[in-house]
């Protein structure tokens, strides 16, 4: 049989067998592991399913197994078996359950709303709002009917300008989850004298977690904006939405929040609505925005509800103003921040660090004394910049000067770059810009040798826009 298969192809055929991760615990498979998967998962096509259909399947499977560059590279079996989801009140989710389970409702106990929990069998997240805001982090635990113990790490503040004295929090654990009928989740302060709060759980408390659907999609070829729900109360409309993208692999990427923070804030900060979609700078890639316009280019922004949560993937627009019956919904640009080390992977203790910790390494020769030019063109991810020059101040003192280069043409145009050298010691750095060049003073406490080794990179970058979709009336429930 002739195939002209790639991934996705791939991926949807085997949407019709049901796959066990266990069956692909290790890269390294010999052809007898492989036939046997390769049986083992035919096995469970759907017999239902036309004779030709269940050969296509598993040619398709044959395919995917044989070839070793995407079992080993792409780990498309891990990605086929874990999906993204989006959750009311939780936001981005990587689902690794056939039925993973969330709180039906909201619970409320004294001053700490439990606003959602999700359970699957590799991870548990609770997203909660405390009012007023912790000034400590507390301590978050979950306890089983079979007293199975969880430990959760809570994520910062969720609130961009917590005027308003609430925090809003996400903490989750991240491992084996054993099934159980009922947990028990408990807040315990910062110095462990008293529990702020306690959540007893029952089977009856939760529901099934609802398929995605996505309902629209917008792309610039790199980065895709898609749109999972429309729900209007009176003249408020909130929108479900999430982001994903071909880029690289980064240790860390976070994408700027779209929302000009709540109705309130906006109201308090004197940041009023467009007179008119034509107004908005939309040349700016530094702009990051949601708005939705009518035909007669009334326009509104998006806001964060007022609890804070899902500030990354809900926007709530007044939809008061407009006199069309024509939506459209535009993100001007969708700007990135990446970091070469993942932080949170290492406890935030750099006594972790190893060689691996980081996926950017840059060794430049640092003179005996004075500046010495370079003019090094280095390649990050695709990404490209120029170390201009190196000039040594003292025995642990620097100042580099670089810039970045960026193609007019290109749909990704980088914003900003930090170096540093965590290895180096705890250091400061002083940025300052000049006619495009970036100027950054180090003053480390180790001494700089004949070698200064830049282990560590922060880049900012724009995926370019705008992204458009016209909202159809009928979808919006």
């Amino acid at each position: 049989m002739n195939l002209n298969l790639n991934e996705d192809d791939v991926l949807k055929l085997l949407n019709d067998v049901n796959i066990n991760e266990n069956e692909f615990s290790s890269n390294d498979l010999n052809e007898i592991e492989k036939k046997k998967i390769c049986k083992d998962i035919i096995s469970k096509i759907n017999p239902k399913k036309s004779k030709s259909k269940r050969n296509f399947i598993a040619a398709a499977v044959i395919f995917l197994i044989i070839i070793p560059i995407l079992i080993s590279q792409k780990n498309v079996l891990a990605n086929m078996i874990e999906k993204l989801t989006v959750i009311s009140g939780i936001g981005e989710v990587k689902v690794s359950s056939d039925k993973p389970k969330i709180l039906k409702n909201s619970i409320q106990q004294d001053n700490i709303t439990l606003a959602n929990m999700y359970v699957d069998k590799s991870k548990i997240i609770v997203t909660l709002t405390i009012e007023p805001e912790e000034l400590k982090r507390s301590y978050y635990t979950i306890k089983d009917n079979h007293g199975n113990f969880y430990k959760l790490r809570r994520s910062n503040n969720l609130a961009m300008m917590p005027d308003n004295r609430i925090g809003s929090y996400r903490a989750e654990y991240n491992g084996k989850v054993k099934k159980a009928n009922s947990y028990t989740l408990s807040i315990v302060d910062n110095d462990k004298k008293f529990t702020k709060a306690t959540f007893k759980l029952k089977s009856s408390d939760f529901k099934e977690a609802a398929k995605l659907k996505i309902l629209y999609t917008a792309t610039n070829g790199i980065t895709t904006l898609n749109v999972t729900s429309l729900k209007r109360e009176r003249n408020i409309l909130k929108v479900d939405y999430y982001f994903t993208d071909t880029l690289p692999d980064f240790k860390s990427k976070m994408i700027d929040k779209v929302n000009r923070g709540t109705f309130e804030e906006s109201k308090k900060l004197g940041l009023e609505e467009p007179i008119s979609a034509k107004l908005i700078n939309n040349n700016s890639i530094q702009d990051s925005h949601i708005i939705i316009s009518d035909e007669y280019n009334n326009a509104v922004y998006g806001h964060n509800n007022i609890n804070y949560l899902d500030q990354g993937n809900e926007s709530l627009f007044d939809l008061s103003k407009f006199t069309g019956k024509k939506l459209k919904l535009t993100v001007s640009n969708v700007v990135y921040h990446t970091d070469s080390i993942n932080f949170n992977a290492i406890n935030n203790d750099l006594n972790n660090y190893n060689n691996e910790t980081s996926d950017f390494n840059l060794e430049l020769d640092v003179p005996k004394s004075g500046k010495s030019i370079l003019n090094k063109i280095v390649n990050y991810k695709g990404f490209k910049f120029k170390i201009i020059s190196i000039n040594r101040l003292s025995n642990n003192s620097i100042e580099l000067i670089y810039n970045y280069i960026n193609d007019s043409n290109s749909r990704l145009q980088t914003l900003n770059i930090l170096f540093e050298s965590v290895t180096d010691g705890d250091g400061e750095s002083n940025i300052s810009q000049n006619n495009g060049n970036i100027k950054v003073f180090y003053q480390l406490k180790n001494e700089i040798g004949d070698k200064l080794k830049l282990n560590h990179i922060q880049y900012t970058f724009s995926s370019v826009g705008p992204f458009e979709i016209d909202l159809n009336p009928s979808t919006i429930k």
